[in-house]
């Protein structure tokens, strides 16, 4: 008798909902939209009015409200209304006469040996350019002081080499797939200074008989050759950092 009464319960439940839908899909004006909900039906007498505004030729506007109502007469007995569907009206109408927005293209990461000649080239053009300041104006124990060519051209690899390393352990994709991403931040940025440090240092080894400092005017001309050979590359393989 319990389940008897439980059942009978339920299927009073289920009708009476069956009926609030079915009460809910009279339509206010009938005719053209008829079946709609009074919300769904309202969406597209209102959409029609301001297609009317923005001048689309009655035949086009016509043939879109007409695959709209059939598309929401299905959509809405799953409980979707028009505006979850298509947005508010005069979104809707925007997106009818200028066409869907295109989402913006996030510009896909450098592959690692691009990045890495980009960023080598980069701090190449930045030494040569310092080191030949050096050589102008500082005191000739100065300039030698900085190093010679072998650093200058180490320093530039290694730092290409490790910059790339670092911009790549730091994209979305790949720090997303760190449960603690301050860790693995922490530990590249730790790898990349222990790296350049431990460079610095085996380089200093080398005599300055091999590692001889360069003229200053070579290093302005290396500098200068180095930022053409960039800017040329930046076209080709659409080099996306500094020295725009």
């Amino acid at each position: 008798m319990v389940a008897d009464e439980s059942n009978r319960q339920k299927n009073a439940g289920a009708s009476k909902k069956q009926a609030e839908l079915h009460k809910q899909e009279v339509t206010v004006r009938g005719g053209k939209f008829d079946g709609l909900t009074k919300r769904n039906e309202d969406y597209l007498f209102r959409l029609s009015k301001a297609l009317d505004e923005k001048g689309l030729a009655y035949e086009d506007k016509e043939d879109t409200l007409d695959t709209m109502y059939a598309e929401l007469k299905e959509k809405q007995k799953q409980g979707i209304t028009a505006t979850r569907l298509y947005g508010t009206v005069q979104e809707r109408a925007s997106e009818i006469i200028d066409g869907p927005k295109k989402k913006r293209e996030e510009p896909k990461p450098q592959k690692f040996w691009v990045s890495a000649l980009d960023n080598g080239l980069i701090m190449l053009i930045l030494f040569c350019f310092m080191y030949a300041l050096l050589g102008f104006f500082g005191s000739s124990k100065q300039s030698q002081s900085n190093g010679g060519w072998i650093t200058l051209l180490t320093t530039s690899v290694i730092a290409g080499i490790g910059l790339a390393y670092f911009y790549t352990a730091m994209l979305p994709q790949n720090l997303n797939k760190h449960k603690h991403k301050w860790v693995h931040m922490t530990l590249a940025t730790l790898v990349l200074i222990i790296g350049w440090m431990g460079l610095f240092y085996l380089v200093a080894l080398i005599p300055t008989s091999i590692n001889a400092a360069l003229n200053p005017i070579v290093y302005a001309v290396v500098g200068v050759a180095a930022f053409g050979v960039r800017y040329y590359l930046k076209g080709k393989l659409g080099f996306q950092r500094f020295l725009r």
